[in-house]
């Protein structure tokens, strides 16, 4: 079981490298080879817009959350409708 998870890993990863040396290829025009001097600045890149996408995901959705419990108290209070 171990040895598959170890296997698994290590071919995302690879994988992962190979596809990351690709695009860093095909966007500067450099060889393949190349490219794989690259890859670590381009996954620190990578990992950087994720973690910036999900903060803004949680974000939206924690304004939603204080939106809605707003609207529940206002409810809650004989206010006006929820929409």
């Amino acid at each position: 079981m171990s040895r598959s998870l170890f296997l698994l890993v290590a071919g995302a990863a690879i994988g992962g490298g190979l596809l990351l040396a690709h695009r860093v290829s095909q966007e500067t025009g450099k060889s393949l080879p190349e490219a794989f001097a690259d890859v670590p600045a381009e996954a620190r890149r990578v990992f950087a817009d994720l973690r910036e996408r999900a903060d803004q995901a949680v974000e939206r959705g924690r304004e939603a959350y204080r939106e809605k419990q707003s609207e529940m108290e206002t409810h809650q209070q004989g206010g006006s409708e929820p929409q």
